[in-house]
């Protein structure tokens, strides 16, 4: 289909506003620069950029001894990526919002590589201050009054990003393996409408490329646009007679089948990640989003009317994380293979878990019953009692339910895992306790 053609179906875009004119102006000039052409820069208040010719330091950083194999790769990223920074202060200054050219350059690659998306389109592409950032600027893109749909069991800080643009929220039930409902989906279904889903989902760690087909086909079938939030999705495992695995020729089978649908219906599908769940650096905040360009365009003239600056520092450390990671793929291994560990020992101490049936499970976090007792309810007397701190389970179901998110990572790890087994043990007798 034509792009104009194509834009003109889009009714659930806001129309793209004027590009900021600091945000083109400063473009203009880290443009110039990249490409070694002379610039009389008079753009912003860019006062970071006045020690840019000196060298602040000269820093001799050595991998730590001792690290997982699956980290060294990492940290020699981080290492050059700090250097880069701070060497000579380009960490102090404004960067260009959306990325510079090699950050998108590296997005599209990630894309291509492991999403099989190949359009090669620097102006479908942005960089942002985190996967979270590309996530809020995807939502408020929406026309006010457009219906977003969503499952149940859905990521929570979505719901208030939906309200405030002033957009209809349709919630869709589910079943007992989790699974949304998607002849609900056909009833509630507008023309024009979109849909919204993390998955694996967060936080029921449901995942389905079969669902996320059928999801996808109706929304197109109703001139509608998808949005696709998938950080965690190296993170699938294998659920398995009562047991978690790390299988990675599973996990690779279950993205060849989302990307085959991706591959279908790319124009209607607005596909957000970050590197923070995959290369575990979830503080460097750098996220990046594809999608057809009107959808990209207005992400970018709002992130440029707000952030200003993408946080340099950050970037410049996210870059050669990212670069390293499509060069070798270690860091999701290790990770996941600690993920079904510690789903296991959930597991194995009898804890109440609300888990997918369909022989997956993608994600951080797995959700908890808390008997009759409701999920705030339960979350406070744990906190207060045995300083435990889970997340209610209503922030993400969007009324109140008895269950709590409870995070896979949130503990650091060690030789033996022996403070989550501890932390385990403590949530398995305040659930004994509080809930008799």
């Amino acid at each position: 289909m034509l792009e104009k053609e194509l834009y003109k179906m889009m009714k659930y875009l806001k129309e793209s506003s004027e590009e900021p004119a600091i945000k083109t102006a400063m473009a203009r000039a880290s443009k110039r620069k990249e490409k070694g052409l002379p610039v009389s820069n008079f753009a912003s208040g860019n006062v970071g950029q006045m020690p840019a010719n000196y060298e602040f330091m000269n820093i001799d950083i050595q991998t730590g001894d001792g690290l997982p194999k699956g980290l060294v790769n990492l940290s020699k990223a981080m290492e050059q990526g700090i250097k880069k920074a701070f060497e000579k202060p380009r960490g102090l200054s404004y960067s260009t919002t959306g990325g510079l050219d090699e950050q998108k350059d590296l997005a599209l690659r990630y894309f291509e590589q492991f999403h099989d998306i190949n359009h090669g389109d620097r102006e479908r592409v942005i960089v942002t201050p985190g996967g979270q950032r590309a996530l809020a600027t995807s939502l408020r893109s929406i026309q006010p009054g457009t219906k977003i749909l969503m499952s149940q069991w859905e990521y929570a800080p979505v719901l208030p990003i939906i309200k405030e643009n002033n957009c209809k929220l349709e919630k869709i039930g589910f079943d007992k393996r989790l699974r949304p409902d998607v002849h609900e989906l056909k009833e509630k279904v507008e023309e024009g409408s979109v849909f919204y889903t993390s998955m694996p989902n967060n936080p029921s760690g449901y995942v389905s490329p079969k669902l996320f087909n059928e999801i996808v086909e109706i929304m197109v079938e109703n001139e509608g646009g998808v949005i696709w939030d998938a950080p965690y999705i190296f993170t699938t495992l294998k659920l398995e007679n009562g047991r978690a695995e790390f299988d990675d020729g599973f996990l690779r089978e279950q993205l060849d089948k989302f990307n085959s649908v991706l591959k279908k219906h790319s124009d209607y599908i607005c596909l957000l990640s970050s590197i923070s769940k995959t290369c575990l650096v979830a503080g460097l905040r750098f996220g990046f989003a594809t999608g057809p360009k009107k959808w990209i365009d207005n992400m970018n003239n709002i992130l440029g009317r707000e952030e200003l600056s993408s946080p340099t520092a950050s970037f410049m450390i996210g870059q050669e994380v990212l670069s390293a990671f499509l060069k070798k793929q270690e860091t999701y291994k290790w990770l996941d293979r600690i993920l079904a560990d510690r789903l296991n020992e959930l597991i194995e101490n009898d804890l109440p878990l609300i888990l997918p049936d369909n022989g997956k499970f993608g994600g951080l976090y797995v959700l908890l019953k808390t008997g009759d007792i409701d999920g705030k309810k339960f979350t406070e007397k744990a906190y207060q009692e045995y300083g435990i701190v889970p997340i209610p389970g209503e922030a993400f179901y969007g009324e109140p339910i008895n269950a709590v998110r409870l995070s896979l990572v949130s503990t650091p790890w060690g030789e033996g895992d022996t403070e989550w087994k501890e932390n385990v043990e403590n949530l398995k007798r305040a659930l004994g306790d509080i809930t008799e």
